[in-house]
């Protein structure tokens, strides 16, 4: 048997539990097991902009989906993409890892917009290279406020919760996505939830760029009842069906041209990170986009961002090469699996 783990995602429009026992092979993503997973929407309100506005609401709320997934573990890995989590690529002297974790606020202190003793860092290594000041070590910074982690650790325990691990939930995209075929493409994994957009660039296997861009679909649903004027509509529903399609006509039309209106600024805005990540890596610039998060299901949306970016762009699949427990309906996640691969990811933190 190979190792367990639990994870929770507190998204904006959803609560996800998943539990996920990985293999023993070379890479131990591929042929891992889903053993548990459940979700509930996330009330209006309960979270503003990835910080906890309503933590009573939102601490019985966990409680509740943990109740439903019934993992066997208490101890969680949870996940954070707020905007003022700092992800970058920075470049520090080579040493062991411990010793790595004890100097990286010193060595990383003039890249953070905070006070360093504000913050909770920690370093993933990418690559080591000789460089003129000696062996030095590449990788991923990620520097997250103390005030959001402790009113998400207040939380959790308040769930009855204990919080094992933080991941940063872009680099939870990365693993859950970038498996197999993928490992040896430059990719722009893009997740686009209902209030933020998270871009994580894989080049050759190796997370390298980060984003948080603050927009998201439910700019396409205020887009809708806008242009429907108080019509009884399901603007969820209609962003899905309806989307950006371009060949929409009449009533349809309507739906489709305010979506569309509401969402080219964020499609701008990962086309314009895919130019930055290429042009600053001349020979190895991105190859394709992998869509996941609930936003990857709006009608449309798909097409718009591969004109845009004039590549080819697929839909995630979280759970691909996986194996789902028995107790689980595997067909059922095939409809909404681009919205798992965050959880999915965290429950596979630390592993690769």
């Amino acid at each position: 048997m190979g190792t367990k783990a639990v994870a929770i995602d507190l998204g904006a429009s959803a609560v996800r539990v998943a539990e996920v026992e990985l293999s023993n092979g070379a890479d131990p993503r591929d042929g891992a097991t889903l053993l548990t997973y459940a979700e509930r929407p996330m009330p209006v309100g309960v979270m503003r902009d990835g910080v906890v506005e309503e933590p009573t609401t939102l601490a019985a709320l966990i409680r509740q989906v943990v109740a439903e997934a019934k993992p066997s573990s208490k101890n969680f890995t949870v996940g954070i993409g707020h905007p003022s989590v700092v992800v970058r690529e920075v470049d520090i002297p080579a040493q062991p890892m411990d010793k790595v974790r004890e100097s990286l606020a010193f060595h990383v202190a003039d890249q953070l917009p905070m006070a360093p003793d504000e913050a909770l860092l920690d370093f993933y290594p990418t690559a080591e290279f000789e460089a003129q000041a000696g062996s030095t070590l590449r990788g991923i910074l990620v520097a997250a406020p103390r005030e959001l982690i402790r009113d998400l650790v207040s939380v959790l325990a308040a769930a009855n919760v204990n919080l094992a691990a933080i991941d940063h939930s872009a680099l939870a995209l990365w693993r859950a996505i970038c498996r197999g075929p993928l490992l040896e493409r430059n990719v722009a994994i893009v997740d686009v939830g209902a209030v933020s957009t998270s871009v994580c660039v894989s080049q050759a296997g190796v997370p390298r760029l980060v984003r948080s861009l603050p927009q998201g679909s439910s700019d396409a649903n205020r887009a809708i009842d806008a242009a429907l004027k108080g019509q009884a509509a399901d603007s969820e529903l209609l962003k899905r069906e309806i989307g950006m399609d371009r060949s929409a006509t009449g009533n349809a039309k309507v739906v489709a041209d305010a979506a569309a209106h509401a969402l080219t600024p964020l499609i701008e805005a990962i086309r314009n990170t895919i130019v930055y990540m290429s042009s600053s890596n001349p020979g190895a610039g991105v190859e394709r986009v992998v869509l996941t998060g609930g936003g990857a299901y709006v009608r449309g949306f798909g097409q718009a961002l591969s004109s845009a970016t004039r590549l080819p762009v697929t839909m995630g699949e979280s759970l691909a090469g996986m194996k789902v427990a028995k107790k689980l309906d595997g067909q059922a996640f095939r409809a909404h699996e681009a919205s798992m691969a965050t959880v999915v990811g965290l429950a596979m933190g630390g592993h690769k």
